[in-house]
C-alpha cells in the first residue's frame, strides 16, 4: 500500500517538474521574441534616422546648387561692384557647402568625381573674381564669358541632382540601392572641358568672413545671440510636454529622447511618432524658452488634394500653435506633392526678411511635415526707427532705367556686414525675367538684387 502511495507521489512530482520546465521554456522563448522585436524596432529606427540625415544632405545639396546657378545668372546682369562681390561670395560659399553635402552621402565618391571637381573649380574661380573686383572694381568681358559657361554647366548639374532627389523622394530608388550601385545619372554626368580651361588656380584658403553672405534671405543671420529667446531655461520634460501640447496627447505614439546638442544654441532632441502619421519626426526644442527650432520629416505624397492657398493657411495655423502670428507667406516651392513655404515676419506692413520660417506641407492632407524656424528665433524682435528718410519716388529714381516696376513696398533685409537695413522693395521686369531690387531707404543705394524664378512647382527668389 505504501509503495503505491510513493509511486503516485513520484508521478505527480514528475508531471509538476515537466510543467515547470515547460512554463520556464515558454517564458524564455517569449522573452527572446520580445528582445528580437525590440532589436528589430531599434534597427528600423536607427535606419530611419540615418536615411533622414541622408535626405537632409541631398535636399541641402540640391538647394545650394540651384542657388549657385541663379547667382551665376544674376552675375551676368549686375554691374555694381558691391553687389557683384556679394554674389560671388555667395557662389564661393554655397558651392563649397554643396560639395560638403554631396561628400557626406553613402555613394562611391568616383560617382561624384566630375561634380566635385566642377564645384571645387567654381569655388576657386569665384573667390579669385572676388579679389579681382575688389582691386579693379569690375569684371572683364572674358570674365563674363566664363561666367556664362559656368552657369550653363551648373544648370545641367542642377537638373540632374533634382532628378536624383525626385527618384529618392518618390521611392523609385532607395538609399540602400544608391549606396551599393551608385547612380547612373550622376556617374555619367559630364562637365564640359571648357570649364577646366577657365581656371587653374592655387587659391590661398584664408578666411574672408567680411564678404560671406548667406544669399537670398533663406539662410539667416545665425552668428548672434537669439533675439527671440530669453534666459529662461526649461527641462527636457518641459520640452516633451510642449511637443505633446503641439500634437495632442491622444495622437502621440511615442517620444524617444536623443542626445542633447549644442549648435548655435542648446537643444533638446527627440524622435516623435504620431498615430495619425507614418513619419518619424526629428524635433529639436530650444533649452531656453522651449521653442520649436527644427522639425524634419518626409513621406511619399501620392496625390494633391488641396490648393496652395489651403497649404499656406495650414502652415499659418501651425505657426499660431507656436505663438507666431505676425507673418506673411512670401515665396514657395512645390515638389513631390509637397509645398515648402517661406513665411517672413511683419511689423506695421514692413516685411522682416531676416525673421524667416520655412514650413513643409503635404498637399494630400495638409499635414505639416517640417519646420525650420532658426531665422525667426535668432532675429525676431520689435524694430525701432523704421521710418524711411527718402521717399518712394527718390528710391525709384535709383533703379536701372530698363526695369519696368510692377509693385513696391518697404522691407527690412539682412546685409553683407551681418546687420539689417530698411529698404524699398521693387518688383520689376527686365526683358522676360522678373527681379526684386532693394534700395536703401536712407541712402538710396542699391542693396540687393534677387531674381524671381517661376518653376512648374512654384515661385522662388534667388
Amino acid at each position: 500500500m505504501m509503495d503505491k502511495f510513493e509511486k503516485k507521489i513520484k508521478e505527480i512530482k514528475n508531471k509538476t517538474n515537466k510543467k515547470v520546465v515547460a512554463v520556464i521554456a515558454f517564458m524564455i522563448f517569449g522573452a527572446m521574441c520580445i528582445f528580437a522585436m525590440e532589436m528589430t524596432n531599434n534597427f528600423k529606427r536607427q535606419k530611419q534616422q540615418v536615411e533622414n540625415d541622408y535626405n537632409k544632405a541631398m535636399y541641402q545639396a540640391v538647394g545650394y546648387i540651384k542657388n549657385v546657378e541663379t547667382d551665376l545668372a544674376k552675375l551676368q546682369i549686375t554691374n555694381t561692384p558691391r553687389i557683384t562681390i556679394t554674389t560671388l561670395s555667395s557662389i564661393w560659399k554655397q558651392s563649397n557647402l554643396a560639395k560638403e553635402n554631396l561628400e557626406s552621402m553613402p555613394i562611391e565618391q568616383n560617382t561624384f568625381a566630375n561634380t566635385s571637381k566642377y564645384l571645387s573649380q567654381l569655388s576657386d574661380y569665384s573667390y579669385t573674381l572676388m579679389k579681382n573686383v575688389i582691386e579693379k572694381s569690375k569684371l572683364t568681358d572674358e570674365d563674363y564669358d566664363n561666367i556664362k559657361i559656368m552657369q550653363e554647366e551648373c544648370n545641367k548639374l542642377s537638373k540632374v541632382m533634382s532628378e536624383v532627389y525626385q527618384d529618392l523622394n518618390y521611392g523609385r530608388i532607395k538609399w540602400d540601392e544608391l549606396k551599393k550601385i551608385g547612380n547612373k545619372k550622376l556617374s555619367e554626368l559630364e562637365i564640359s572641358s571648357s570649364v577646366s580651361n577657365i581656371v587653374s588656380i592655387a587659391k590661398s584658403f584664408q578666411e574672408y568672413e567680411g564678404l560671406i553672405y548667406d544669399g537670398a534671405f533663406s539662410d539667416h543671420l545665425l552668428d548672434r545671440n537669439p533675439k527671440y529667446l530669453s534666459n529662461n531655461e526649461v527641462t527636457k520634460e518641459d520640452a516633451k510636454n510642449y511637443i505633446i501640447t503641439l500634437f495632442g496627447a491622444e495622437d502621440i505614439e511615442y517620444i524617444n529622447e536623443k542626445e542633447d546638442t549644442q549648435e548655435k544654441i542648446s537643444l533638446y532632441n527627440f524622435d516623435v511618432k504620431l498615430k495619425s502619421s507614418e513619419m518619424i519626426r526629428n524635433i529639436s526644442i530650444t533649452k531656453n524658452d522651449c521653442k520649436l527650432y527644427l522639425m524634419i520629416s518626409d513621406r511619399n505624397v501620392e496625390s494633391e488634394n488641396i490648393v496652395m492657398n489651403e497649404a499656406k493657411r495650414a502652415g499659418k495655423e501651425f505657426l499660431k500653435k507656436l505663438g507666431i502670428e505676425d507673418v506673411k507667406d512670401t515665396y514657395y516651392l512645390k515638389t513631390g506633392n509637397m509645398a515648402i513655404i517661406n513665411y517672413a515676419g511683419t511689423q506695421d506692413g514692413i516685411i522682416l526678411y531676416p525673421d524667416l520660417i520655412k514650413v513643409k506641407v503635404a498637399l494630400d492632407t495638409g499635414e505639416i511635415c517640417s519646420v525650420e524656424s532658426q531665422g525667426y528665433i535668432f532675429n525676431h524682435e520689435k524694430r525701432e526707427n523704421v521710418t524711411p528718410k527718402i521717399s518712394m519716388e527718390e528710391a525709384k529714381s535709383s533703379l536701372n532705367k530698363n526695369i519696368e516696376v510692377m509693385s513696391e513696398g518697404l522691407a527690412i533685409i539682412p546685409t553683407d556686414s551681418k546687420d539689417e537695413v530698411l529698404t524699398y522693395e521693387f518688383k520689376g521686369m527686365v526683358g522676360n525675367r522678373e527681379f526684386l531690387i532693394y534700395i536703401n531707404a536712407e541712402t538710396a543705394q542699391e542693396e540687393k538684387v534677387l531674381m524671381i524664378r517661376e518653376t512648374p512647382g512654384g515661385i522662388l527668389t534667388m
